[in-house]
């Protein structure tokens, strides 16, 4: 009898250790995909920038990318999904929001966004010691 609580409580302790430690890599593996998401949508962007002599003109590809790393950044960290979607948005249209200076500055600069991309990447580093 009590051997088998013992044996018991040992499955039990090993199948919560499973997930907690399968939490625990969904969480990083998500975040490792959100930064690798937001930085091709910022490399994306620099090289169009580059080619395009520094024009904005609407790109459904930045569209896209900048909402593919919105998705990815949401679970993570909302406040930054919210300034990666305004990204998204922006490449949509660029014109419109040009127009008005107030909505210009809801949309992040790609070297603030790559400092970010940079703080995240050392806390993972971090936590895969």
């Amino acid at each position: 009898m009590a051997l088998s609580l013992i044996i018991r409580g040992f499955e039990l302790a090993a199948s919560s250790l499973e997930k907690v430690l399968s939490k625990r890599g969904t969480r990083l593996s998500r975040k490792i995909e959100a930064v690798r998401t937001m930085e091709r949508a910022i490399n994306n962007t620099r090289a169009y920038l580059v080619n395009s002599q520094g024009r904005y003109q609407a790109n459904t590809e930045l569209s896209d990318l900048w909402n593919e790393a919105f998705a990815a950044m949401l679970p993570i960290d909302k406040d930054l999904a919210k300034r990666l979607n305004a990204s998204s948005r922006f490449w949509s249209d660029p014109t419109v929001w040009q127009l008005e200076p107030a909505a210009m500055e809801l949309v992040p600069e790609l070297d603030e966004l790559s400092e970010q991309c940079d703080l995240i990447l050392v806390e993972l580093m971090r936590r895969l010691k």
